[in-house]
């Protein structure tokens, strides 16, 4: 478990410095703009969104339950970790992004923006895929019950 999640962390910062590279590379400012101006309201759609899917699969788990039995105590941890992982991201996308805006920070050292920007991204691409993963779930549960 501990090793999936240094794993998931490790290519999410993967991902957030191949995007900062790229964007240097293409001269384009394009993707942190829109994610400084963006990602809090972006992060919080998303908190909405795996909320929802979250009781819909809950529903579903729970009809399961009625119908066949089983202990989904697990899944249920496991959705709420979830919600509180994408609380937590907001909270570090907030942090971040005021260290970004913040000339002490800045004036830090010479890659501090970079660095935070490469974090950033990798915010981004973490809530992402925490969205993907809420969201497969409920591929999983309906391909179980056309079996």
């Amino acid at each position: 478990m501990i090793v999936d999640q240094i794993k998931n962390i490790s290519m999410f910062l993967v991902f957030g410095v191949l995007v900062k590279f790229l964007s240097v590379f293409l001269e384009s400012d394009y993707f942190f703009t829109f994610l400084n101006e963006s990602l809090v309201t972006i992060l919080i759609a998303l908190l909405a969104i795996n909320t929802t899917t979250g009781s819909v699969i809950m529903t579903k788990l729970k009809e399961i339950n009625d119908k066949y039995g089983g202990d989904f105590s697990c899944t249920v941890s496991q959705l709420k970790l979830s919600i509180f992982e994408q609380v937590v991201l907001i909270i570090i996308s907030l942090l971040l992004l005021i260290c970004i805006h913040s000339n002490v920070v800045i004036n830090y050292h010479v890659q501090a923006k970079n660095v935070l920007e490469c974090l950033l991204a990798s915010v981004f691409v973490a809530s992402l895929y925490n969205l993907y993963d809420t969201a497969n779930s409920i591929f999983i549960i309906l391909n179980s019950e056309q079996t």
